[in-house]
């Protein structure tokens, strides 16, 4: 029984995506009979889950070095040709952008996908990508995002100025060259200049294709990625895992647990990278240090935790179709605003900061909107009954 598939976490992998994760990332016996326990029961002819497909390449990575001869090997192939292509021309369309960035000026941090595939798959057809994940500081947002308009990459239409002050980053779309994430904070979760500067601090230069940029140094790099992935979502972003694992695999060496665990506790990020982190030693996916593992999970939670828990590791979606719930989505977000500001100052903020979320042109108009919501969920309720 596959103790982590439970259908109302929807954290982890289902117990069909766990053996596509063992056939991937497995030794000889254990990847051949996932793979074969999973082709048993799968429907070959069917749509896979987009979890399951973006694993593919890297299913067929590890089985043809393992020399497994199987009639679906053939269709593997294809897809992981298709991946390796497909990233190609990926990296060739954006990558322009940061070289401009670095013209102008901007320094430039890439995440995800591009150091991943550079530095630790060192394969283009592994690990496939929608887009390029780049960050710039605080202080060179709005330039960025001048440049990027000015060279024809639109704003997700739903964006906003004010998406600079409340949010993390900002999605473009170019109708040539594809689709990037500007980052300004690398985390949602750590929107302050601290976790910037103590991420930037330690980055690492990267060099891709000739164009210089930064990464993560593979401390950060763990962090982020296991972080990212350990939030509710109606299909788990299971491509966490393997990034987690090529990460200790290749630059296991390298990792600074102390300062990995330094860092989840003062971004309060202790229990949900435990929760990863346990996750993948459980699963026999990594080898990590059992005092790490102890130390995370005896770290007090936060109120900022408890709170930010109710909503990342549940239904989020869900959470929004009822007022009071939606309400208390928006605080638990905005409570990982910067604190530091007293009562008062905690009360104005959120004032703003719900306007903002509930997209109003003023604060005035926030009583009257929670009012009117409450009547007509109280009518439809008098109706049901």
């Amino acid at each position: 029984m596959n103790r982590y598939a439970r259908r109302d976490s929807q954290l982890f992998p289902s117990t069909q995506q766990e053996l596509v994760l063992k056939a991937a990332l497995g030794d000889e016996h254990e990847a051949i009979a996932a793979f074969e326990a999973w082709r048993k029961d799968i429907d070959l002819d069917g749509e896979f889950d987009r979890g399951t497909f973006r694993l593919l390449p890297l299913l067929y990575q590890n089985l043809q070095r393992l020399a497994l001869r199987d009639p679906l090997m053939g269709r593997l192939k294809g897809i992981y040709r298709m991946a390796w292509y497909e990233n190609h021309q990926l990296f060739h369309r954006t990558l322009p952008v940061v070289a401009r960035l670095a013209a102008e000026g901007i320094p430039t941090l890439l995440v995800k996908g591009v150091p991943l595939v550079v530095g630790y798959y060192r394969n283009h057809a592994v690990r496939p990508m929608a887009d390029l994940d780049l960050v710039v500081r605080t202080a060179h947002v709005r330039k960025s995002i001048n440049i990027l308009e000015g060279a024809g990459w639109k704003r997700n239409e739903r964006a906003s100025d004010e998406d600079v002050l409340y949010r993390h980053s900002m999605q473009f779309l170019h109708p040539d060259t594809g689709e990037l994430d500007l980052h300004w904070h690398l985390l949602f979760e750590a929107c302050t200049a601290q976790a910037d500067d103590h991420f930037w601090s330690a980055s690492r230069e990267l060099d891709v294709e000739g164009t210089r940029t930064r990464q993560l140094c593979p401390t950060d790099m763990l962090l982020h990625i296991v972080v990212h992935g350990i939030r509710w979502n109606p299909e788990p972003p299971i491509r966490w895992i393997p990034d987690a694992a090529v990460i200790l695999r290749t630059a296991g060496t390298d990792i600074d647990w102390n300062r990995l665990v330094t860092s989840a506790r003062a971004m309060k990020l202790t229990y949900r990278l435990h929760l990863g982190l346990h996750y993948l030693a459980d699963r026999g996916f990594a080898d990590l240090p059992r005092d790490v593992l102890n130390t995370l999970r005896d770290s007090p939670l936060t109120m900022v935790e408890r709170i930010e828990n109710t909503v990342a590791l549940h239904d989020r979606d869900a959470m929004y179709e009822h007022l009071l719930l939606k309400n208390w989505v928006i605080f638990a977000d905005y409570c990982r605003r910067d604190g530091k500001k007293g009562p008062f100052g905690f009360l104005f903020g959120l004032s703003h900061y719900l306007r903002y979320r509930l997209d109003m042109k003023g604060r005035s108009e926030i009583l009257p909107a929670l009012v009117k919501g409450m009547v007509r969920r109280m009518a439809r309720r008098i109706d049901g009954s």
